[in-house]
């Protein structure tokens, strides 16, 4: 499986050149583009030094982590009077391509669900199912917090003896 952070890396070259080549929106200032690829290359260093929950009280998924990187950039931007803000789309594609993992998570594991439990949801509408995907994956992400947190509290305190 690929690297999400490389993924990212390859996402936002897509991002720039789907930008650069569209003429109903405005293309935004290669230093963005820049800033993004500063972002993550800064958090992969933390993840390869294992430094990405140093400091922090409750652990963060990477993707969480990559969403507030690519915010911050987005702050930044909007507050910088001599760049030009990007486009929304900019960052809303961004922020689409990591949310897709969590999305493809929900959709294998609630296929999962149905086919353990021999479920027949052919009668279900479409609006249906994905506001029960939606609250899967809501709830998948609360679970996964829940254990990220007790081994996160784990590590901690072995670290202290």
């Amino acid at each position: 499986m690929a690297n999400i952070l490389d993924i990212l890396r390859k996402t936002i070259e897509e991002v720039q050149s789907k930008n650069q080549k569209d003429p109903k929106v405005e293309t935004a200032d290669p230093s963005i583009f820049d800033l993004l690829r500063k972002e993550v290359n800064k958090l992969d260093n933390k993840v390869k030094t294992g430094q990405a929950q140093k400091g922090k009280r409750n652990p963060k998924s990477i993707l969480d982590m990559i969403k507030d990187g690519i915010e911050g950039v987005r702050k930044d931007n909007r507050k910088n009077p001599k760049v030009a803000t990007a486009p929304k789309s900019v960052f809303e594609d961004l922020l689409k391509k990591v949310g897709q993992k969590q999305q493809r998570q929900a959709s294998t594991g609630l296929k999962k669900v149905v086919e353990d439990y021999n479920l027949d949801i052919r009668g279900l509408s479409r609006e249906t199912l994905v506001e029960v995907q939606n609250r899967y994956q809501e709830d998948l992400k609360k679970f996964n917090h829940q254990y990220a947190t007790a081994l996160f509290n784990i590590i901690k305190q072995q670290r202290r003896r």
